[in-house]
């Protein structure tokens, strides 16, 4: 088979990593008797010919061969193939070509050929969902949503299939393909009635299908009672492959077996966030759905809840007491349960409080010592959980155990960071940071631990004196030097080393160590300093460090207001800072507010460093956009392929920040 493979001049043509002549031996891969050089291939073709979804000449060239592989029916293999070739095809992702540079444009006109090639052999796959095969068959509807939607009946042809498919993986299949079409009243009707009339794990299907379409159309009468009976069938769980690739295919695989070991209904994994999800802004209904479920009995219902929580809490403003409280019950489960509880719990900060309590016992319950051999027993390079949700709400429990880790022979990276939450302690803790703060040569790669101090001393201000000549006994660098500004007039003796680093060619140094001089002694001398950086690539940071010197800085004003008009392009960060600074020196929200305006709606991450920046007249002409904000939903520093460990606490501080304001 696959005629014609070697013709193809390969070596002419490329993926992610350069020459594609390699791609023969992978797509010949794909179908070998051996499982493991099976998954070798397709993890190869993820990995190069279709890198992070990217489309090259050389997978335009294989999609023809992976389309032959297809065709024959009984060779091994074929449902990687049809998943590989659905993730090629699919345009949707794609944004419009005058978005794109030139790199990427010619991207999509590679996606395009491919997905022409794959809808040019619509007769040869519509066959493929009443192959023998039925991992075939689950694979095949996801390819044809891919490639046919536009030219075949797809949602009557899946709708018809449901009647006659008995294969559990297979139905799934088919449920999430009509997910990803756009269906008609009838078709929805249709899967409301299987909600109400089928079994329970094809009624549950059938209503996640019809949330992917019209969420707003999902009844919650009778869904806890469909998801409980869903996940109490009984089903077999696949047999595990029984052997190991080093790749990301096999590991995701594994990951996979282990995940259906110890299910009751290994079909019905994930259901619950599958559901919940495409809900969306319906938070109070998918609160109700996931609080009860967190205390199943069950680990499998309690352990898809939790997921389902997390990623509603992550991305969604809502009342979440009672949904943490519960969580915070999954401490005392399992440790698998408990190991999942604390790492989510631990990234959301005030939302996290109501679990403080039992984070606290189970600390208490590990003896005062969470580390073992001079290193911290759940990660080298971080802290346990249990103190990270305690600290990041500043509780005292954790403050003993963090000062302990100061003094491991390998401290915890981020330890400083957490430490920032006690400046109550400040004199404390910094007497247990100075003697410990790396002390660095020129040309000297920075611990990956200085930046976490660095961060402390901020916090702590003036009581962070004693820090000050540690801080100089290194070169002077530009988060050193915002750390001694920030320490102010107690670091007076730093004052000859920041005046030589402020005149240096170093523009971030240079502007760092201006804006020290003024916090220090309010030096008028730092003015031309900062100014001379208006235009060069510390130009944010001279605005924000003008801003600083306020009324003190009036005579830049006109110098300032040009970059208000700076072009906004994606971040808007340059007009932001320029109006925050030209607010801070005159006074005047006038002119500002229109640009303050653009930027909350243009990039929703300057909101924070907005709202912070707001008072007097500016906070009044800026109203409705915070009574707006805390009429919103959905968290402001979210997109569907992003995600930050700090996201719910960034958010969570604006939130507070508005409904002061207002």
């Amino acid at each position: 088979m696959f005629i014609g493979l070697d013709d193809i001049d390969w070596e002419s043509l490329e993926h992610a990593y350069g020459s594609a002549e390699d791609v023969p031996g992978w797509v010949r891969g794909l179908v070998d008797s051996d499982p493991a050089v099976r998954e070798e291939s397709l993890d190869a073709l993820y990995g190069a010919v279709h890198h992070q979804g990217d489309v090259y000449d050389s997978t335009v060239a294989a999609v023809p061969y992976l389309i032959e592989a297809l065709s024959r029916p009984g060779l091994p293999g074929r449902n990687g193939i049809a998943e590989l070739l659905a993730s090629i095809a699919e345009l949707g992702e794609w944004p419009d070509e005058t978005e794109l540079d030139e790199y990427r444009a010619e991207m999509l006109r590679h996606a395009m050929q491919a997905h022409a090639l794959a809808a040019a052999a619509t007769p040869v796959l519509v066959p493929l969902v009443d192959d023998p095969d039925p991992a075939v068959r689950a694979a095949a509807p996801q390819l044809l949503v891919a490639v046919a939607a536009a030219t075949t009946d797809l949602a009557g042809l899946f709708i018809d299939l449901l009647g006659t498919e008995d294969d559990a993986d297979v139905r799934k299949g088919l449920f999430d393909a009509l997910g990803s079409l756009k269906l008609g009243d009838a078709a929805i009707g249709h899967l409301l009635g299987l909600a109400r009339s089928a079994p329970a794990s094809t009624g549950l299907a059938a209503l996640i299908a019809v949330a992917r379409n019209d969420p707003h159309r999902v009844p919650l009468d009778g869904v806890l009672d469909l998801i409980v009976r869903a996940y109490s069938e009984e089903s077999p769980a696949a047999e595990p492959a029984g052997f190991r690739t080093d790749t990301l295919v096999g590991s995701v695989r594994l990951m996979r077996e282990e995940a259906a070991a110890g299910r009751r209904a290994p079909h019905c994994a994930r259901m619950v966030e599958d559901l919940t999800d495409p809900l969306a802004s319906r938070v109070a209904d998918r609160i109700a759905i996931v609080t009860p479920l967190l205390a199943s009995p069950h680990d499998d219902l309690a352990g898809d809840a939790l997921f389902a929580a997390n990623k509603l809490i992550e991305r969604w403003r809502g009342d979440y007491r009672e949904v943490v409280t519960r969580i915070a019950g999954l401490l005392d489960r399992s440790p698998r349960q408990a190991e999942r509880a604390a790492s989510m719990l631990r990234h959301w900060g005030p939302v996290a409080a109501p679990a403080a309590e039992a984070a606290a016992r189970h600390l208490a319950d590990l003896d005062a010592q969470p580390w073992q051999d001079g290193q911290p027993s759940w990660s080298v390079s971080g802290l346990h959980p249990y103190i990270e949700i305690l600290a990041a709400l500043g509780d005292e429990r954790a403050l003993p155990l963090l000062l302990t880790a100061l003094r491991l022979p390998r401290r915890p990276y981020d330890i400083g960071f957490k430490l920032a939450h006690y400046a109550e302690h400040a004199d404390r803790i910094t007497a247990a940071i100075v003697p410990r703060l790396p002390v660095l040569r020129a040309g000297e790669r920075t611990p990956d631990e200085w930046s976490a101090f660095q961060y402390a001393l901020r916090a702590f201000g003036p009581a962070a004196a004693p820090a000050v000549p540690r801080l100089l006994a290194s070169p002077l660098q530009d988060d050193s030097a915002v750390t001694l500004g920030r320490i102010g007039p107690a670091a007076a003796e730093a004052l000859p080393t920041l005046r030589v680093a402020a005149t240096g060619d170093d523009p971030r140094l240079a502007v760092a160590a201006a804006g020290a001089l003024w916090r220090i002694d309010r030096s008028l001398e730092a003015l031309p300093l900062l100014t001379a950086h208006l235009d060069g690539p510390a130009a944010d940071q001279a605005l924000g460090e003008l801003a600083e010197m306020g009324s003190a800085a009036v005579q830049a004003a006109p110098l300032v207001a040009t970059y208000l008009d700076a072009p906004p392009q994606r971040h808007w960060w340059t007009p932001t800072r320029a109006a925050i600074a030209l607010w801070q020196l005159t006074g005047e929200a006038a002119q500002v507010t229109p640009v303050l305006t653009g930027a909350w709606h243009g990039n929703p991450h300057t909101r924070t460093t907005i709202a912070e920046a707001a008072t007097g007249t500016l906070a009044a002409a800026l109203q409705p956009l915070f009574r707006a904000e805390l009429t919103a939903d959905r968290r402001s520093n979210t997109s569907a392929n992003v995600w930050s460990s700090a996201q719910v606490t960034d958010d969570e501080r604006l939130l507070h920040l508005c409904q002061t304001l207002v």
